[in-house]
């Protein structure tokens, strides 16, 4: 790796899928770093911290993180040896070479277990606290070393921000809210992308903006920037839909 300033990027599939997402656009705005992009399809919020945790260990010249926070009540299953057998219940898995075990993402690698996880250890309210606990941590530890960073969301719904309880109320205001970045008040990108590119959606196939919208999303909300893509990136960015579908 070079000796350019890290800048690191981590999500789920928003952030990382099988065409470019919005860390493909960073290094536009960002001409004199390396973007590294720790995004992992369907990653609950716990791997996501642990991600950026580890980046900043693991790069040593990191000087910014941005985050996009996912479902809350999505978790994960870590298992200390390889699978012999592939698991057809969890939507992600894969060996992790940096901590040396295995991950599930998206639910339980048994569907009968994820069943009973959901219907006894999974409630609305728990998930809110566990989110803003964890936003909490992660914002601690990058002010701890000196990190600048930004927090988004895939969905406006991810945060709760009207409490249910005095518990969560008191998390909710420990949360350093000027390093988010929100649309319209505070919705999300999949709501941007949603009521800017209404048609740059596979609906219902797939709920994924195409790049179009991750690039504007970068430009106009995370830089709120004038500088246009190179006229053949963004063309081929406008035309995109029409070539996937062929």
């Amino acid at each position: 790796m070079d000796n350019k300033p890290v800048i690191l990027t981590a999500g789920c599939s928003f952030t990382k899928y099988k065409w470019q997402c919005w860390p493909n656009f960073v290094k536009w705005f960002e001409p004199s770093s390396q973007i590294i992009n720790l995004g992992k399809p369907a990653s609950c919020n716990e791997a996501i911290a642990r991600s950026v945790i580890n980046g900043v260990k693991k790069y040593k010249n990191v000087k910014k993180v941005f985050i996009m926070w996912s479902a809350p009540d999505r978790y994960q299953v870590v298992v200390d040896k390889k699978p012999e057998t592939k698991s057809n219940d969890a939507t992600t898995s894969l060996w992790n070479m940096d901590f040396n075990w295995h991950e599930y993402f998206g639910g339980h690698v048994d569907s009968k277990q994820h069943k009973i996880y959901q219907k006894h250890f999974l409630n609305e309210q728990q998930n809110q606290i566990r989110m803003l606990e964890r936003i909490i941590f992660l914002q601690l530890y990058l002010e701890k070393h000196n990190i600048d960073y930004k927090m988004m969301c895939f969905k406006g719904n991810v945060i709760d921000h009207a409490p249910k309880s005095k518990g969560q109320a008191a998390l909710w205001k420990q949360i350093n809210w000027r390093k988010f970045i929100f649309y319209n008040k505070l919705k999300g990108f999949n709501e941007y992308a949603e009521e800017n590119f209404p048609d740059d959606f596979f609906k219902p196939e797939d709920q994924h903006p195409h790049p179009i919208a991750h690039y504007y999303w970068v430009k106009d909300i995370m830089y709120k920037s004038n500088t246009m893509a190179p006229t053949l990136e963004l063309d081929q960015l406008i035309k995109f839909k029409r070539i996937w579908k062929k």
